[in-house]
């Protein structure tokens, strides 16, 4: 398909699709890893836990669903097309880091008593340790942000707060390291340059060069 040819709503649907699948491969890579490192940092013994941020951390997988799906009807062409590369790649990326370089985290005791935990037992038996670095959490809900911020302006403070609790949501249900967010949002920004840059929409340095030298 020619790069300036619009997609169809049926296409959208499909390639916005095609990066949620390779996604799941987290779930047998969360429940079958063994060994790797926990990327553990002196100052992650800084965030308690606490297990009302559980209610956040799992509210991100319906963000997950329903900002994508509102991308398929409304997104214009050209930046639909650099979400999914940018999509794409911090998926693809965030899964061979998964497979190739095992991490997880040591995550704290806790009464299978105190009904204040029920979050977090609830938490930890759908979730295994595995899969830590880099954090899905960061780099999925960063690239949403960056996105939304850039298509709907209007709206980045909220986007930028949403992003906010979401990575607290992870520190203080001890389910990720600060480590693990530093990956998740490194990854995201990459994945985002190269996504506006294959769609052209922002200035590759010979571009930027020949602006440059046509300059008095």
């Amino acid at each position: 398909m020619k790069p300036n040819t619009p997609l169809s709503f049926t296409a959208r649907f499909a390639l916005g699709l095609l990066p949620w699948l390779v996604q799941l491969l987290y779930l047998p890579l969360n429940r079958l890893q063994s060994g790797g490192i926990a990327p553990a940092l002196p100052i992650d013994s800084i965030f308690p836990l606490r297990p009302w941020w559980t209610v956040p951390y799992m509210l991100t997988l319906v963000l997950w669903g329903l900002a994508p799906l509102w991308a398929v009807f409304a997104m214009p062409d050209p930046l639909y097309r650099a979400f999914l590369i940018s999509l794409s790649t911090v998926i693809v990326i965030g899964i061979l880091c998964f497979f190739f370089f095992p991490t997880y985290v040591v995550r704290p005791t806790i009464s299978p008593d105190d009904p204040a935990m029920a979050p977090i037992r609830f938490l930890y038996s759908s979730d295994n340790v595995y899969n830590a670095l880099p954090s899905g959490h960061a780099y999925i809900t960063a690239l949403l942000t960056l996105y939304w911020s850039r298509w709907k302006p209007r709206l980045r403070p909220v986007w930028w707060a949403i992003l906010l609790i979401v990575l607290l949501s992870t520190l203080f249900t001890r389910q990720h390291y600060v480590l693990d967010l530093v990956a998740g949002l490194a990854l995201a920004g990459l994945g985002y340059v190269l996504g506006l840059w294959q769609m052209g929409l922002i200035a590759t340095p010979k571009a930027q060069h020949a602006v440059l030298s046509k300059q008095p």
